[in-house]
């Protein structure tokens, strides 16, 4: 496949995507990625997942502050094709024109539900059970170009972010990869959206991060999940926050909204409004995550038959 084709994607879910493309042998002549991040303590500089597998095969990666202020290393690609999936940045003109066959994106929803930023978070946090894939043609507007294919997948009960953002990778791959042929040739057929249907799914907020227990228990359990695992959704337990990151809920007796207990020796658990959170993984501020039965033996001990935000 001689056709050059410029990749533009950041996170994990970018690099599953790529990876489908590198299996499928795409001629990937350039990757465009975010600069390089400062994590953890030490503010130790991390490449992020896509320019990681890009060294890997000795793929050039260019990482811009801002694209839209230095674009001309796209422009000199002359490439036929630019595919791009979670990049993280508002893409200008110059580049949509750039490419001989223009720029398709892989957006995490059935469009024109969800556009924006969070549309697979926002799915969960809405409790929905059934999302998808869309392969777009990239224009001006905020995922509002044309649709030329779509890919479903069911929400399971289990899922949260994390583990849908893995699902949703793989379908992305296995999307773009069955109509990378007509893209290049210029044969695919994009559909108008139908605007009058568009749903909105902005970023998730700082503020939205705390729990609010005055939510019903199902909007309760959806928000942990969409929460979960990053950036994780939390309470105040002793003046401190406490992530909720790995939930079940069980209906029956409870002690009340928000109170901390013990269903057994292994399983710390907390009230509901019309049941309980069975909490199988928690991460106390300043800590690791841990599993129910290991705060349960520390910590968690402290929070028997307290309640949360008090």
């Amino acid at each position: 496949m001689n056709s050059k084709i410029i990749f533009m994607g950041t996170p994990q879910i970018a690099a599953d995507v790529l990876q489908a493309l590198l299996n499928a042998n795409a001629n990937i002549s350039l990757v465009i990625c975010q600069p390089d991040r400062k994590v953890g303590r030490k503010g130790t500089l991390q490449a992020c997942p896509t320019k990681q597998l890009a060294l890997q095969y000795n793929i050039p990666v260019f990482q811009p502050e801002k694209i839209r202020n230095d674009f001309q290393r796209v422009v000199d690609e002359h490439a036929d094709l630019i595919v791009t999936c979670a990049y993280g940045q508002i893409v200008p003109q110059e580049v949509l024109d750039a490419p001989k066959q223009g720029c398709v994106n892989l957006h995490g929803s059935l469009l024109p539900e969800y556009r924006g930023a969070a549309p697979i978070q926002r799915a969960i946090y809405d409790g929905k059970t059934v999302t998808g894939m869309s392969l777009m043609k990239m224009e001006a507007g905020m995922d509002t170009g044309p649709v030329a294919a779509m890919a479903k997948i069911e929400i399971e009960p289990s899922d949260n972010t994390t583990s849908l953002f893995e699902k949703m990778g793989k379908l992305a791959g296995e999307l773009v990869v069955e109509h990378l042929d007509e893209l290049l040739a210029g044969t695919l057929e994009f559909i108008p959206q139908d605007d009058s249907s568009a749903t909105h799914a902005d970023k998730i907020s700082k503020e939205e991060e705390q729990l609010d227990l005055n939510m019903s228990d199902v909007q309760l359990l959806n928000t942990i999940r969409a929460l979960s695992y990053t950036p994780g959704g939390y309470v105040i337990a002793n003046h401190a926050k406490l992530k909720l990151l790995s939930v079940r809920y069980q209906p029956g007796e409870t002690p009340g909204i928000g109170v901390f207990f013990a269903l057994n020796k292994k399983q710390f658990a907390m009230g509901g409004h019309e049941g309980i959170f069975l909490l199988d993984e928690v991460q106390p501020e300043g800590k690791s995550m841990m599993k129910s039965a290991d705060f349960l033996n520390g910590k968690g001990r402290s929070l028997i038959n307290k309640k949360a935000g008090e």
